[in-house]
């Protein structure tokens, strides 16, 4: 299991400000694409591995650091890792480059686990067994080595 994925993306016109300069919440797009193909890539699917199981993944805390832009038509690398895991719980780092690997952005997620019903947070290893045993395996990088 990939301790680290990047996502490539190409930077589109609607995620730029009118000097064509990426638009700050676009990152934070950016991180919840490249969430989602960290799990893909570690076996985890969104749909059938949680909202199927009555369990939505809500984003609690969100941080971006900006420092160098991107603009239109540019290419750029997103790193994804997961930092933090509990059974309630779990926390994402990002970083994000351009193509000739400059640090361009660097951010944060933390997410809770909660029953898709009733948006009330849920301990995974008694809500959804299986799955909390499968995240279980997950590669977890400890503090400071995502960058």
């Amino acid at each position: 299991m990939p301790e680290r994925v990047v996502t490539p993306l190409e930077v589109r016109w609607g995620e730029c400000d009118p000097a064509g300069i990426v638009y700050h919440p676009s990152y934070i797009d950016w991180f919840s694409i490249a969430r989602m193909h960290f799990l893909k890539e570690n076996g985890i699917q969104y749909m059938s591995d949680f909202h199927d199981r009555g369990v939505t993944v809500v984003v609690t805390d969100v941080a971006c650091h900006y420092r160098r832009a991107l603009r239109a038509e540019d290419l750029a690398h997103v790193c994804a890792a997961l930092v933090e895991m509990s059974r309630t719980r779990l926390a994402f780092r990002y970083d994000v480059t351009d193509a000739a690997g400059e640090l361009c952005a660097r951010g944060e997620t933390r997410h809770a686990f909660v029953d898709r019903n009733t948006l009330r947070p849920v301990n995974l290893e008694k809500f959804a067994p299986a799955l909390w045993a499968r995240l279980k395996q997950l590669p977890i990088v400890g503090d400071g080595e995502n960058r």
